[in-house]
């Protein structure tokens, strides 16, 4: 069984997972300040970021304002070497505790799991674009309204299907998987939303 620590991410993953921008991953990667593995994905060849490139691209998130850069830079070479819960430099002077930073990490990867596993493609449903899994809910629709600023209650009560998982994982798997190219023909645009049936109460006089 393939764990988190054997796993490899592209960058666009690796961006959500580490907190980073997309062009901050793909810096560190020319920049080689994380290896990154060539790779291929649906016929096409892309590059690939394992585990500790991951630990790498967090910690330089978290001290960034806070290391020079050269001690930075010895920290990211010295994190290969390095046990599985600290790494040492200036001779053992200093050292970095790397549990928090693996968890953190552990807990974004199995998001990220969750939300490939909720959705869905089928060439029948929607034109073929991603949905919900067991709806027709598509999840770049609903992360595109949650990025202009849709409430969430509303969304929960104009689509009856949609879940607060659901809300929770669309923009984390739309930033993983961006659209590329050319955009996809979006069925939904010209659809009203779709809003749950109210049944007004009567009331009851009591005598």
């Amino acid at each position: 069984m393939q764990t988190h620590e054997s796993s490899l991410f592209t960058p666009a993953e690796a961006a959500v997972l580490t907190r980073l921008s997309l062009k901050a991953v793909n810096n560190a990667i020319d920049r080689k300040i994380v290896a990154a593995i060539h790779g291929s994905r649906e016929g096409h060849a892309i590059r690939l970021l394992g585990f500790r490139a991951l630990l790498a691209l967090t910690l330089e998130r978290r001290l960034a304002d806070r290391f020079m850069p050269q001690l930075r830079r010895e920290l990211l070479s010295a994190l290969a070497d390095a046990p599985r819960h600290t790494v040492s430099l200036e001779g053992g002077f200093l050292r970095i505790d790397l549990k928090e930073p693996r968890r953190e990490l552990a807990a974004s990867i199995r998001e990220l799991r969750r939300a490939r596993h909720i959705v869905h493609r089928d060439p029948e449903i929607m034109g073929g674009a991603p949905v919900f899994r067991g709806t027709r809910l598509p999840v770049y629709m609903i992360a595109a309204l949650l990025g202009q600023g849709t409430a969430e209650a509303d969304l929960l009560d104009d689509y009856p299907r949609l879940t607060v998982e659901m809300l929770c994982l669309a923009p984390v798997y739309a930033a993983a998987y961006p659209l590329r190219g050319r955009p996809l023909a979006q069925p939904w645009r010209e659809r009203p939303p779709i809003r749950s049936q109210r049944r007004k109460l009567k009331t009851i006089k009591v005598a």
